[in-house]
């Protein structure tokens, strides 16, 4: 199902990017997931307590921890902009309104091979 982009999230990404002459493109991912997994939580008959947050903002909140790890790792693995590139790609995607771009997204990928570490 296509799910429009509300108000409320084009006005957070909005007021993210006040104040601020560079706008972290992870803070836009999340909002817009939010956004969009709010909705689908909403047509599954479910809210953001059957997904394991307390609301909309406990989610951003454990987005935006995400993307500080994934930064984190990419600077002990020398690969550099690797998160903020997948968060730009994931926005857009999750932009398109589709339940099915946030289901589908694999939160545990990375762009090296972590089975190297054990070697």
């Amino acid at each position: 199902m296509r799910r429009p982009v509300t108000v409320l999230g084009l006005l957070t990404v909005w007021l993210g990017a006040c104040g601020s002459s560079e706008v972290d493109p992870c803070e836009e991912m999340c909002a817009a997931a939010a956004d969009l997994y709010g909705g689908c939580l909403d047509d599954w008959g479910a809210t953001w307590t059957d997904a394991g947050y307390a609301d909309a903002d406990d989610f951003v909140d454990g987005c935006k921890t995400w993307a500080w790890e994934m930064r984190l790792l990419e600077e002990t693995h020398a690969i550099e902009g690797w998160t903020d590139e997948i968060c730009v790609e994931r926005a857009d995607l999750f932009m398109e309104g589709e339940c099915s771009a946030f289901t589908g997204v694999d939160w545990n990928a990375m762009p090296w091979d972590p089975s190297e570490e054990d070697k």
